[in-house]
């Protein structure tokens, strides 16, 4: 099963141009791995899996939007959200988006 989107990918790189879309990429992938690398489950509330949410989207990461919106709708029912999955969904993400840029990895 593949963990990013491809078609929103080059979109997104399309939108921005080829120039600025490494960047950009960079820099959600940055976002997301500090507010990744702050979440516990004692303390992750849906407002921090609707943020991550929205850049995995972004970036066309399906495994780590599903994940993110698993764990948004356990923090609104009370639940404890599976952090180590949207972990899990990130890497895989990010696993898969770096045998295109390589450089992404140094990223994480």
């Amino acid at each position: 099963m593949l963990s990013v989107d491809w078609d929103r990918l080059n979109e997104l790189k399309a939108d921005i141009g080829d120039e600025d879309f490494a960047d950009v990429a960079m820099l959600f992938v940055t976002e997301l791995q500090d507010t990744l690398s702050a979440l516990t489950p004692e303390n992750a509330a849906a407002d921090d899996f609707h943020f991550l949410r929205g850049s995995a989207s972004n970036l066309g990461f399906t495994a780590l939007v599903t994940a993110c919106s698993t764990a948004e709708a356990a923090c609104a029912s009370g639940q404890s959200p599976d952090v180590d999955a949207v972990r899990t969904a990130f890497g895989s993400a990010l696993a898969e988006m770096s045998k295109e840029m390589p450089d992404l990895a140094l990223a994480a």
